[in-house]
């Protein structure tokens, strides 16, 4: 309606170029992004781990306070490649989780 502000996004959604994205479409879009980087010979199991390291990633950078373990979950990965990822990035939570 002319004259109204239009409302706020849900907790989560991005709006990105116009298109909007809700967090798990994010996830997603990470995921393949990361999966994009191997090479093209690259085993099915290398662009799955490649994958999950997008997603990892993603959510570090989106919220590195966040836990190992909720970050393994909403990624759908284990806690040893969430900490493996962390390692690497040297992100380090700066509060308790």
């Amino acid at each position: 309606m002319s004259g109204t502000d239009a409302p706020d996004l849900p907790v989560g959604w991005s709006d990105q170029d116009g298109v909007l994205y809700c967090l798990g479409c994010r996830r997603e879009v990470a995921g393949e992004e990361g999966a994009a980087t191997v090479s093209d010979g690259a085993t099915l199991d290398d662009q799955r781990k490649a994958s999950s390291i997008g997603r990892i990633e993603f959510e570090m950078r989106r919220d590195p306070d966040q836990g190992d373990t909720r970050i393994a979950r909403s990624c759908r990965t284990s806690v040893a490649a969430v900490r493996r990822v962390r390692e690497r990035l040297g992100a380090y939570p700066t509060r308790p989780s």
